[in-house]
């Protein structure tokens, strides 16, 4: 009795068929064999048959049925042996040999193995071949001295050249071949042994759909997949009686496996009797196969070859590791120096758009090999070589933000970005490293388009032949195999899988250098705030306990200069008027330093005010100046409300409608106080008055220092700017001027952070 197979999810019909729907078949669950060998399952821990193929009498003398419902050891006479051997081994990793048994009758016995997959113990019985038409006498031999070259060979593509060569002397197939894949599933033959008279196959690449995803997964899962006869008829597996077990099989491991149709046909159309497959892997991933093929006939390889040679596969794949790595070697390297000067000169200035783009040493394109690199931060953008335009860059940044990767690569962008079509001739292939999640930082490198032409083994795209026959819809495999060119545009130079490591580590450094000043500038920060509260403290009590001795010396003075009127001369009432004046000077510079001091100390209290009361305020406080210097006041529209401290910001507004009355010589004076709506709402006072030269810009906001003299423009002590400055700070704002000499200045302040684009 047969097993039927899980059925597919959608029915392949005339209509829909594809080579994608080989994806969909459970090849794990033949239902059948191959018939060199004969297959039981065995349940455990009784060790009694439950299914058994349907050739078992040819393989071990007794039928299916005869043995079905049986103990094992009521089949072999190597039965205790047998068990010993499975006890002691494990049998999840598919199949292992356990003995050797010979039946009366047969000329050369068989070769059991066994192993455990989906639950039940499998034991496969395998014909042994002619001993004397398959001398395996010099397997090992052949096999160290295979080694010990593959270790000397240098270079992958000498190591793949020598290795399907040597590979091909010793298990006598006509065609061994090594196949590598890519990342899409298909894959080329990048070296061939065949003899004279084959065609070759060297250079040809094959869609993914010639080897499916179930095909992919059971290489990798297994060492060696032997087929000495493609042209073989499968063997049922036969269930004991109604009521035993009748599950389907899962035969991952099986040596015996029957394969699929599929896989058949397609052998057979490329004119393939027998072939023996091994597996490529790299870091626990299929890299590819060595497959070799028999064309002139049907070709059983003994157990002890293939034993040699699944060893051999092992040591293919760890050799090959190495030889692929030794060949970028030297460009990791080159990398890392590289990688270290751009690092050193971060740490030296953090700014990515000098540090990292300058011609004339190290870059980003002296790191990774590429025609184009950019740097997007802080909202602008570097360029260096052949890139897209900064327009482009910048629809690019935002279209990889959306992506949320830390390292984005592809040769083939416009496939995935179809606005990449428009510079594909610069930038068909990116690699992009994100340097925070929170921002739109990036850095990107570009490779333009490379044409390719592929020789593909017959049309990728041509139809498949669909068979109907007895009812049923039969996806044949491609039976053309004539070389066909197709050019490849729109991808570029494939990135490396160092040069993508270059990549992420140089961001990683870079997140180390930022983590690393924020945390210095976070510590000086701290550092800073201490010391301004101790400054601020002291500037405090300075000026507090100063004015009471300063109280007395202007009293004494006063004084004296009253109770020794007409008994002192001109110079000594003089020097007594000097006195005075010095004292009011001091107490000016006294009182302007507490209050500085308090600003600092004093608790900010912030609910919501209208703006356009407290400038109401401020000019009330600045009638007396009005009246000695009439100007016109200019209140554009209204400036609205905001959250602050009313009283500190109503002298900020005091401080500047008052300075640009007093630094004005115009005949007509005007002030404006106005709003611009920006992220945060920025206000302003502007004036025609005399202005700001360049130089004195920054000096403005120093306290007590005047650009002008001490008479000048009605005198003062120099901080009021200052005093404005620190309280717009304190609010999380900043106070600026735009100033040009003779024709006014323009004095504009925040209430609140800027906001990052």
């Amino acid at each position: 009795m047969t097993r039927s197979q899980p059925a597919v999810k959608d029915a392949v019909t005339a209509k829909n068929v594809d080579l994608s729907n080989c994806d969909q078949e459970l090849v794990q669950f033949p239902g059948a064999i191959q018939p060199h060998g004969a297959m039981l399952i065995v349940d455990e821990p009784d060790y009694i048959i439950r299914q058994a193929s349907a050739n078992c009498e040819a393989i071990i003398g007794r039928s299916a049925n005869d043995v079905l419902g049986k103990r094992v050891a009521d089949v072999f006479a190597a039965a205790p042996r047998m068990l010993e051997q499975m006890q002691r081994m494990s049998l999840e990793n598919g199949p292992v040999h356990v003995v050797r048994e010979s039946f009366a009758g047969a000329t050369n016995g068989v070769n059991i193995f066994a192993h455990r997959c989906g639950g039940v113990l499998i034991l496969e019985v395998e014909t042994i071949a002619d001993p004397a038409a398959e001398p395996t006498t010099h397997l090992y031999s052949d096999v160290r001295e295979t080694i010990a070259m593959l270790e000397a060979c240098q270079g992958l593509q000498n190591f793949f050249d020598l290795a399907v060569e040597r590979i091909r002397v010793f298990t006598g197939y006509d065609r061994v071949l090594a196949y590598k894949f890519a990342e899409d599933g298909s894959g080329h033959v990048m070296a061939e042994a065949i003899p004279e008279g084959l065609e070759p196959y060297l250079g040809l690449h094959y869609p993914a759909s010639d080897i499916p995803a179930p095909a992919r997964r059971l290489f990798g899962a297994s060492w060696l997949r032997h087929l000495p006869d493609v042209s073989y008829e499968p063997v049922a597996l036969v269930a004991n009686g109604p009521s035993g077990t009748s599950a389907p099989i899962d035969m991952s491991y099986a040596i015996l496996r029957s394969v699929s149709v599929m896989y058949s046909g397609y052998l057979k159309n490329m004119g393939v009797h027998s072939t023996m497959v091994m597996p490529l892997m790299k870091q626990g991933q299929l890299w590819g196969l060595i497959s070799a093929m028999h064309h002139s006939g049907p070709r059983h390889v003994p157990y002890e070859a293939r034993m040699a040679a699944e060893f051999l596969s092992h040591m293919l794949s760890l050799l090959m590791s190495g030889k692929e790595d030794a060949d970028g070697y030297e460009q990791r390297l080159r990398m890392t120096a590289v990688a270290d000067q751009l690092v050193e000169g971060l740490c030296r200035n953090p700014d990515l758009h000098v540090s990292l783009v300058a011609p004339d040493q190290p870059n980003l394109m002296s790191l990774i090999p590429s025609q184009g690199a950019a740097i997007a931060a802080r909202g602008s953008f570097s360029l260096i070589g052949q890139t897209p335009a900064e327009d482009d860059v910048a629809a690019l940044v935002d279209w990889l933000s959306k992506m949320n990767q830390p390292v984005f690569c592809t040769e083939q962008l416009s496939e995935l970005y179809p606005a990449a079509g428009n510079f594909r001739s610069v930038a068909s292939g990116v690699l992009a490293v994100r340097l925070s999640q929170q921002t739109r930082d990036f850095l990107l490198w570009f490779r333009p388009e490379h044409v390719e032409i592929v020789n593909w083994a017959g049309n990728p795209e041509k139809p498949v032949v669909v068979s109907e026959s007895d009812g049923e819809v039969k996806l044949q495999p491609r039976r053309s195999f004539a070389l066909w060119k197709e050019s490849v545009t729109g991808r570029s130079e494939p990135w490396r899988q160092d040069e993508r490591e270059a990549a992420s580590a140089l961001r990683q450094s870079i997140l180390e250098i930022i983590l690393s000043r924020a945390e210095e500038v976070d510590r000086v920060n701290r550092q800073l705030a201490e010391v301004n509260v101790e400054l601020d403290s002291f500037a405090y009590a300075a000026s507090h306990d100063l004015k009471e001795p300063l109280r007395g010396v202007h009293h004494l003075a006063s004084f004296l200069k009253r109770g020794q009127e007409g008994r002192i001369d001109d110079e000594g009432r003089q020097q007594l008027e000097t006195i005075l004046k010095l004292t009011r000077r001091m107490d000016d510079l006294i009182e302007s330093l507490l209050q500085y001091s308090r600003t600092g100390r004093v608790e900010l209290m912030l609910e919501t005010h209208d703006m356009d009361e407290l400038v109401d305020e401020a000019l009330m406080s600045c009638r007396r100046l009005f009246a000695e210097r009439p100007a016109d006041i200019r209140r554009p529209m209204p400036l609205g409300t905001i959250v602050c401290d009313r009283v500190r910001v109503r002298e900020v507004l005091s401080n500047l409608i008052s300075n640009g009355i007093k630094y004005n010589d115009k005949s007509q004076r005007w002030i404006e106080i106005g709003v611009e709506r920006a992220s945060p709402t920025r206000y302003y006072v502007r004036d025609n008055g005399i202005g700001i030269s360049a130089s004195a810009k920054d000096r403005i906001f120093d306290i007590f220092r005047r650009v002008h003299g001490e008479h000048e423009f009605g005198g003062g002590v120099g901080a009021g700017l200052t005093i404005s400055r620190k309280t717009v700070e304190r609010h999380g704002g900043r106070l600026w001027v735009d100033s040009l000499p003779d024709e006014g200045s323009i004095f504009y302040f925040t209430l609140g952070p800027e906001r990052s684009a």
